[in-house]
């Protein structure tokens, strides 16, 4: 009866203790576990100008590499969008759409872009949409 007590003890005592830490990604620990896992990278923006009766977006998803870059300047009578974009290994979405200005509903869509890349693409993507009406005075003041 003594050594069940002992050996209960015993394995109590162990039972304490834990598993052993696990000691994670040092090459220069030989005990180590070294391990990788799959990086996926995703980048969403989306754009709306509710006066100009505009939206845009960009989305890459699941890119193993992704550079992704937008300039934008937004007012009530023009959007000035520049996109610039590197990945490998994934998709890649943008577009934009813009409503007719004197209707604004959205079954009167004057322009419908939008671009789907799967793979490994570079994009460098340039989009400027003016209020109608606006002439070139006062739009090129406003960008300078």
């Amino acid at each position: 009866m003594a050594l069940v007590a002992v050996l209960l003890l015993a394995g109590t005592a162990l039972a304490f203790q834990g598993p052993e830490p696990m000691r994670l990604g040092s090459k220069s620990d030989p005990e180590a576990s070294l391990f990788s896992y799959d990086q996926k990278f995703s980048d969403t923006t989306t754009l709306k100008n509710y006066y100009l009766g505009m939206s845009a977006y960009k989305d890459f998803d699941g890119c193993e590499r992704l550079s992704s870059d937008i300039a934008l300047q937004s007012n009530p009578d023009w959007v000035d969008i520049a996109i610039q974009a590197n990945f490998s290994r994934g998709t890649g979405r943008m577009g934009y759409l813009v409503l007719n200005q004197e209707t604004m509903d959205i079954r009167d869509v004057m322009v419908d872009v939008s671009h789907e890349f799967i793979g490994n693409f570079s994009i460098d993507e340039k989009i400027l949409v003016v209020k109608s009406g606006m002439n070139e005075t006062n739009l090129f003041g406003w960008l300078r």
